[in-house]
């Protein structure tokens, strides 16, 4: 009577984890990319109501952002970044009498997104600029339209 071995021998086995290995160094920095561009994203999505409200509030108070701040606008930076694992605060700072700045501060170490903005009475709207720290690795991740600083 013939007795037939089943299951895999370690030579097959040691390759199967082999096989493995080399997929996994290929696959977790990539994931790794895509969740920190991914980061960087959704600070431009939740930044995007803060800086529009306010441009309003500069249109309403004659430019006047001097004493702009997440508390004058009743904007707590908690309620602000609720639910969001990406980004962990959003601090709002009059930064003169026409300028103020709103700042993002990313997951994980990343960095801190920034947006300058600053009114023009002119034509009653407000320019804003996205900067970052070009020293943090933020720098690989940051939108297109930001300029290290």
């Amino acid at each position: 009577m013939r007795h037939e071995e089943q299951g895999f021998n370690l030579i097959e086995l040691m390759i199967v984890i082999a096989i493995m290995a080399t997929l996994a160094a290929i696959a977790i920095p990539s994931y790794s990319h895509y969740l920190n561009k991914s980061r960087a994203i959704s600070a431009v999505v939740l930044t995007e109501p803060v800086r529009t409200s306010l441009t309003e509030y500069a249109m309403m108070h004659n430019g006047n952002l001097s004493s702009v701040s997440n508390q004058s606008l009743n904007m707590e930076s908690v309620d602000l970044v609720s639910g969001s694992k990406d980004v962990t605060a959003i601090q709002i700072a009059g930064e003169g009498a026409n300028t103020v700045k709103v700042t993002a501060t990313l997951a994980d170490a990343l960095g801190d997104l920034t947006w300058t903005g600053e009114f023009q009475a002119k034509t009653e709207s407000m320019i804003w600029q996205c900067t970052y720290p070009s020293d943090t690795a933020l720098a690989h991740y940051a939108p297109a339209h930001c300029e290290g600083d």
